[in-house]
């Protein structure tokens, strides 16, 4: 009897260390080879070098080795970094260290390249989905739902610019030394107030209802006589008629307002005040820090205002002679464009506050019956007094 032994390579089941991991190809890889074997990239390369079109298969190879090897060091392999958070986390350094070089980079990169990459990212994110819908109940009678695609960027990119802007304050301006603790004392209230209300808009966040259990044949016609609920035309659920469909999460809240892509929820009835407060301390926050960060490493000017002296950054001369400096200015200006952006968000949400509509509804407030310029903002105080005590 012949007993024939095939000899089969023998298989690495050793434990991963910090820095190893199973590639997609199921290979055993290591994170100094990220930049090792790249066999999608040096084809790009190569048709970019001798003029030729770039295929479709060939950016989605370069996509999918990008975000296998975008990983970190973990316990048991290194774990995969998903491509969303990994650009917001070395995006916001990036942004921030070229404003470190000069007056004129600061004000380039904070006017001119941020806005664009960011506009630019956020038309690649989104893009429509259209899918067939078999729902009979569309308000338009078309059989085809848009959805926008959800993507954690938005929320990556605001943590990490917090994150950052607070690692610049604590290590490069308070080591000056000329912040007194009562200065700092109240930055830290504005910054963990704000924190704590934002935390809350998304703790809170639901759709503020509950769906009538009705079953039969009869369950939606019952329910659209009533005249208090309706069947959505997009999730078929039965939601109350002040309910709105949402395309980002994909399902009805009552009295929406509008999807934040910065903190990733919706807006609605039972998380705006949160909203609200959270923009107002933030934007405090945003604004003193700066003002901090500017006065120390410029030299200030006192202005009287009113029955109180304040101090103004005047004059600069040695805003970028070191990295302290320089970080201290970028990171200011940063927080400034920061809390400029959260002001008008702030703004827009009073303004619709004393109107006594949503943020939805006053985009399109000539095409809401009942809500014209005069009785919107009739009765300001009664509708503030209706948003913040009802």
């Amino acid at each position: 009897m012949v007993v024939v032994l095939l000899l089969q390579p023998e298989r690495d089941d050793s434990a991963l260390c910090c820095c190893e991991y199973i590639s997609e190809d199921g290979e055993r890889s290591h994170l100094m080879a990220t930049f090792c074997n790249c066999e999608a990239i040096d084809e790009a390369f190569d048709r970019l070098f001798s003029r030729k079109a770039m295929e479709e298969d060939n950016i989605d190879r370069i996509k999918n080795t990008i975000a296998d090897r975008l990983r970190i060091p973990w316990c048991g392999g290194a774990r995969k970094v998903p491509m969303a958070i990994g650009g917001a986390v070395l995006g916001v350094p990036v942004m921030v260290f070229l404003g470190c070089i000069s007056w004129t980079m600061t004000i380039i990169t904070y006017i001119v390249f941020l806005p664009a990459l960011l506009y630019t990212i956020h038309r690649f994110i989104r893009r429509k989905v259209v899918h067939d819908s078999g729902s009979t109940y569309g308000l338009d009678g078309s059989n085809y739902v848009v959805k926008y695609p959800r993507s954690k960027f938005y929320f990556a990119w605001l943590l990490s610019s917090c994150v950052l802007l607070l690692f610049i304050y604590y290590t490069q301006v308070i080591t000056m030394l000329k912040i007194s603790p009562l200065e700092n004392l109240v930055f830290m209230a504005l910054v963990c107030v704000s924190c704590t209300c934002l935390y809350l808009v998304r703790a809170t966040a639901c759709a503020g209802f509950e769906s009538p259990s009705k079953t039969g044949e009869d369950a939606y016609e019952d329910i659209i006589e009533s005249g208090a609920w309706r069947i959505c035309g997009q999730c078929e659920r039965q939601v109350p008629r002040q309910a709105s469909h949402c395309r980002t999460c994909d399902t009805c809240y009552l009295l929406r307002d509008h999807h934040c892509i910065w903190l990733d929820v919706c807006i609605n009835c039972v998380n705006d005040r949160w909203f609200v407060s959270g923009l107002f301390f933030g934007a405090a926050a945003l604004f003193y820090g700066g003002h901090l960060s500017l006065t120390t490493v410029c030299h200030p000017r006192l202005i009287s205002l009113y029955f109180t002296t304040i101090l103004f950054p005047h004059h600069c001369p040695n805003a970028f002679v070191d990295l302290q400096s320089s970080l201290s200015v970028s990171g200011a200006c940063y927080g400034i464009l920061l809390g400029v952006l959260v002001s008008i968000a702030l703004i827009q949400q009073l303004v619709c506050v004393a109107s006594g509509v949503r943020l939805r509804e006053y985009r399109h407030w000539r095409q809401i019956p009942g809500h014209t310029t005069l009785s919107t903002l009739r009765y300001p105080i009664r509708n503030c007094i209706n948003f913040w005590w009802r």
